[in-house]
């Protein structure tokens, strides 16, 4: 069957029309020919189902789905084979996918952990089964009236189970596969988790975690870059809702949380917990103007209240409270942008040193830390590990900072750093590509 297939036979199912599909099967809305009712099919391409390895999956689906059952598992009507074909008839989503809801942009933290909880429970209660799904992302969250689905469960593999796929073949969306799948290691239940996080990511903030020009550059982000606050993409997020992600997100599957529930119960937490006010230690200066002045206060008090002869002392100054700038990452142009402090791992060979600011910008992550040439040799020693060589960040010719790369990296997909000393200050940027080193190059002397 074709493009052209609405009216066709399929087993006892009428095509009706076709409301999605890809690389492997098309996708139709479909009546039962006695009972009137509709519901989605999916029909296998015919040069897919010649795959003996393809059809053992597409079984594997049918079987999970029947052997489920769970509420938010998407239900599974019927399932056959027709000239050649596979098919598979699910409920029909009246709401679409999640993929579809968030191209109109991102959901407020309520709605997002309303939807994803219950898809939570879905994949716990298919791990507890044994099955890994394996392919959680927006388009195989299904949406109806009667809340959501988790669909696709083609590709899902009993925990007991061999892999069936050919050394270095992976299987997934690269969007959303967890570090150790990439490097080839087994899927397991935390696999799962941090797709769900993935996912929980695009939905809070419109765009998925991680971006690159193709599937080599992004399977390399998931692996080692690390992971931008949601918060910095969408100005609002809760500190808390960061901290959810980064954990489900976590590169090593023993730090993500043990099960999917309760990855959606900390993102819903983090986003109810109002942000923090800081409260900064005032200047030792500041503290004894402040105690001077109340120590005055409270002597001119007490001669008032004994009735002391002579003219009433002039009130005391009031002191100034310092308080400290905000802090601030450069930005070509003379710029400066807003920050956050740094994280540990954003200071190789610095860690400790106060004042250290960061912020995504972009694709780049831009850190400022207060030193000079002294500090950004020590930063380009500790980056300057196996595989990685030091040369010159020129301008006309001119040496003005550092930049620390592979020599192997010749498509531009693995991270580099740019480093400029800079103002009392050393800059590290952080990227792909020569976006590191022109986004230093461009800051003002």
């Amino acid at each position: 069957m074709t493009a052209t297939a609405e009216g066709r036979r399929v087993g006892a199912w009428a095509l009706v029309e076709r409301i999605g599909g890809g690389g492997q099967a098309a996708v139709y809305r479909a009546r039962h020919a006695a009972l009137g009712r509709d519901a989605a099919l999916k029909l296998v391409h015919r040069e897919v189902w010649a795959d003996p390895a393809f059809r053992v999956r597409f079984r594997r689906e049918c079987e999970a789905l029947l052997a489920l059952r769970h509420p938010h598992i998407v239900p599974i009507h019927d399932a056959g084979e027709q000239d050649g074909r596979g098919f598979l008839v699910m409920a029909l989503a009246r709401e679409g996918s999640l993929a579809a809801r968030l191209a109109a942009g991102p959901l407020d933290p309520v709605e997002a952990t309303a939807l994803l909880g219950p898809v939570a429970d879905a994949l716990d209660a298919a791990h507890a089964a044994g099955l890994v799904h394996r392919d959680v992302t927006p388009a195989n969250v299904l949406l109806d009236p009667g809340g959501p689905w988790l669909a696709d469960f083609g590709i899902a593999r009993r925990l007991d189970a061999t892999a069936m796929t050919a050394e270095g073949f992976l299987v997934g969306t690269a969007g959303f596969l967890a570090p150790e799948v990439i490097e080839g290691r087994p899927a397991g239940p935390a696999s799962d988790r941090y797709a769900l996080a993935a996912v929980a990511f695009e939905a809070l903030t419109g765009r998925p975690p991680f971006r690159a020009d193709g599937a080599p550059g992004l399977l390399f982000a998931h692996v080692n870059r690390p992971v931008p606050r949601a918060s910095s993409l969408r100005p609002g997020l809760a500190p808390g809702v960061d901290a959810a992600l980064q954990k489900g997100l976590a590169k090593d599957p023993r730090d993500r949380p043990a099960t999917a529930r309760e990855l959606v119960q900390s993102i819903r937490a983090g986003a109810a917990r109002p942000p923090r006010r800081l409260r900064r230690a005032a200047r030792p200066a500041v503290v004894a103007a402040v105690a001077a002045v109340a120590a005055c206060g409270a002597a001119t008090g007490l001669a008032l209240t004994l009735g002391g002869g002579g003219e009433p002392a002039p009130p005391a100054p009031l002191a100034t409270v310092v308080t400290e700038p905000p802090l601030t990452v450069p930005a070509p142009g003379g710029r400066d942008l807003p920050a956050h402090p740094a994280a540990a791992d954003d200071l190789p060979g610095l860690a400790g040193t106060a004042g250290a600011a960061a912020a995504d910008v972009g694709e780049l992550r831009v850190v400022s830390v207060p030193g000079g040439q002294g500090e950004m040799a020590a930063a380009a020693e500790a980056l300057a590990g196996p595989g990685m060589w030091v040369q010159p960040l020129e301008v006309d010719g001119a040496p003005i900072g550092l930049v620390v790369a592979s020599p192997i990296d010749l498509v531009g997909t693995m991270d580099r750093w740019a480093l400029r000393a800079l103002d009392g200050h050393v800059v590290l940027v952080r990227g792909r590509g020569a976006d590191p080193a022109r986004y230093a190059a461009g800051l003002s002397a």
